[in-house]
């Protein structure tokens, strides 16, 4: 194992996440090589210290609160109360579409246009004067 991959799988290793044999790889690496086991060691130290640091449970309407300050300084744009403007939107959007519809339907429509043949024969007889 290189060092670098060694020290990248310090999390998953210090959780207990490894598969059986990159553990074994691991810990094998970890006995031959100085730097990584000085690495190791200082990692395992940190986390120790991190995970005794307090824990604190958040405040039990922290979601409640946060959702009012958003709508509050949103002016009501998120979490308000919900108007009946759904409706009306949905109305006016397929009205929208329903002229746009038409107005392309009108555009693209084919006219027939009767072309007369010009190889026809001529019926009408010379004037003699």
């Amino acid at each position: 194992m290189e060092h670098q991959e060694v020290k990248d799988l310090f999390t998953e290793y210090h959780d207990g996440d490894l598969s059986d044999e990159k553990k074994k790889e691991l810990e094998t690496h970890l006995q031959s090589c100085d730097e990584c086991r000085t690495e190791w060691q200082a990692f395992e130290k940190t986390m120790n210290e991190i995970s005794g640091l307090y824990h604190f449970a958040p405040p039990q309407d922290l979601a409640k609160n946060v959702e009012h300050k958003i709508h509050r300084r949103s002016r009501g744009k998120f979490f308000g109360k919900q108007k009946g403007n759904n409706i009306q939107f949905a109305l006016i959007s397929f009205i929208l579409v329903l002229l746009f519809m038409l107005a392309y339907l009108m555009l693209t429509a084919v006219n027939e246009i009767i072309v007369l043949d010009d190889q026809a024969p001529d019926t009408a007889q010379p004037i003699d004067q």
